[in-house]
This record gives C-alpha cells, sequence and structure tokens, in this order.
C-alpha cells in the first residue's frame, strides 16, 4: 500500500543519484532507466532536473556524473553535527600511539559511510577515502552501527542485504550476522576477522549521543596476526577510551560501551 505521505518523484531523484558510486561512476540514461525501472522519457526528464540543479553532470559522451554539489551536501552534514570536529583529536591521538589505522563511519541504509581515516598501514586493494562505502555487514564498523538498531529496524535492514563473499570469512547469510550483531551488543565492541581481507583484523567501538544512541563508529584496523597478541588487550583498552571520550563530548553519561535494547 502506497504512503500518501511520501512524494514519489523525490524518492525516485534520490534513487537516481543513490546509483551512482565507485563501481559505476558514470552512465547512460539506457543504464539509469532500466536500474530505476522507469521509461526513458521519465528519466530523462529527472536527470535534466538533477543536472540544472547541479548534483549531476553530463559528460560529451552523454554519461552522467554526480556533480561537486553533491559533496557539498555530505560537509555540509558533517559540519551541522559536528561530528568529525570533536572525534578527530582523539583519532589522531589513538593511531599515533598505537601506531595503527583508524576510522570512523556512520550507518548509510545498509552500508558503511566513512567519514574519516588516519591509514597507517594498507590492507585492502582500493582506497578508502571520506565519502567511500562498505557493506556493514562485512566489517567491525557496520556490526556496531547495526548493533545501535531497535531490533525491529535491524531486521528490516538485514532483510534487503544481499551478501557477496569479499573473501572466504566474509559474513554470508541473515542468521550468521544475526548471531554476529547479538555478540557485539553483549561484548561491547565489534570484530572483523579476515572478512574484508585475509590481513585484516580490526575492532570497533560505538559513539553514543546524549539520548543514548549510536550516531557513529570508530574502529583500530590491524594486522590479523595481533589476534592472537597480548597486544590486543592495549589495542581495545585504548579504543574503549577513546569512543568514551567521544561519546561524553556528544553528552552521553551512561555505561560504555553499551548498546542500547
Amino acid at each position: 500500500m502506497r504512503d500518501p505521505n511520501k512524494i514519489q518523484s523525490v524518492v525516485r531523484g534520490l534513487r537516481i543519484l543513490e546509483l551512482f558510486g565507485k563501481d559505476s561512476p558514470s552512465q547512460t540514461l539506457t543504464e539509469i532507466a532500466a536500474k530505476i525501472g522507469l521509461n526513458k522519457t521519465t528519466t530523462q526528464r529527472f536527470l535534466y532536473t538533477l543536472v540544472w540543479l547541479g548534483y549531476l553532470k553530463r559528460q560529451e559522451d552523454k554519461k552522467y556524473i554526480l556533480a561537486p554539489k553533491v559533496i557539498s551536501l555530505g560537509f555540509s552534514f558533517l559540519s551541522s553535527c559536528n561530528l568529525l570536529e570533536k572525534a578527530e583529536s582523539y583519532l589522531l591521538k589513538l593511531s599515533s600511539y598505537l601506531n595503527k589505522t583508524v576510522n570512523l563511519a556512520i550507518l548509510d541504509d545498509i552500508d558503511t559511510l566513512f567519514i574519516y581515516r588516519k591509514e597507517v598501514k594498507i590492507f585492502l586493494k582500493f582506497d578508502l577515502p571520506p565519502g567511500s562505502k562498505l557493506p556493514a555487514y562485512a566489517g567491525s564498523l557496520g556490526k556496531v552501527l547495526l548493533a545501535g538498531l531497535n531490533d525491529e529496524a535491524l531486521k528490516e535492514r538485514i532483510g534487503r542485504m544481499k551478501f557477496y563473499s569479499i573473501t572466504p570469512k566474509t559474513i554470508s547469510s541473515q542468521k550468521a550476522l544475526w548471531q554476529d550483531i547479538l555478540k557485539t551488543r553483549k561484548r561491547g565492541y565489534g570484530i572483523c576477522d579476515q572478512e574484508l581481507s585475509m590481513d585484516l583484523y580490526s575492532v570497533a567501538v560505538p559513539l553514543i549521543n546524549k539520548d543514548g544512541e549510536v550516531v557513529a563508529a570508530i574502529n583500530v584496523s590491524m594486522e590479523h596476526k595481533y589476534k592472537f597478541k597480548q597486544h590486543l588487550k592495549l589495542i581495545i583498552k585504548e579504543l574503549i577510551k577513546a569512543g568514551q571520550s567521544i561519546s561524553s563530548i556528544l553528552g552521553y553519561e551512561g555505561q560504555y560501551p553499551r548498546f542500547r535494547k
């Protein structure tokens, strides 16, 4: 049943923008129409409007790409919530002290959206600059962000996920992800054990606001060998300390780390 309060044209316009990503940076009218499920004439009108507004650009080869105005929206969001400004000094200190890569991310529907990265060692075959996305089921950040949802919202989002194996260790089913998130809630932090790279092990904790909501997550990425070392306890301790400090700045005063049920 259609929601009478939802403006379908706005939904379609935003869905078109969401089609553009790292795997599909430029697309033709035909490709966009097929993906969005509209005829070419209607799709052309949406594209014309998005170009006119400055969110898309039409190239000489007639393919469409995202325009800089889309990026300005993202930075406007970051500026409005002051999250990066409040967290950056703690993340730099954490990375420097541990000599490890640290990340800050938020949940974008069923994806992890990176908004800050201090890289020390490269583990993946691709870069993860601010604005990059990874499937939430595959990493420690995503698991923490999903763990912050209530059960109803969590089930709905997991139900829309399409699992694919990035490595042989990647979670590949709804049931396995659900169980992993329950463990994340219980221990207070998320773990990624070779799910994005066979060389990578990472641990993430939530950033919690004054209302007890998980608004973001931070993690430390390290070589998989650290899973078996005593040094891992220090890494987790320092990560939790940083997460608690940032959460305190965001107004959270309760037990940490903790996920509200």
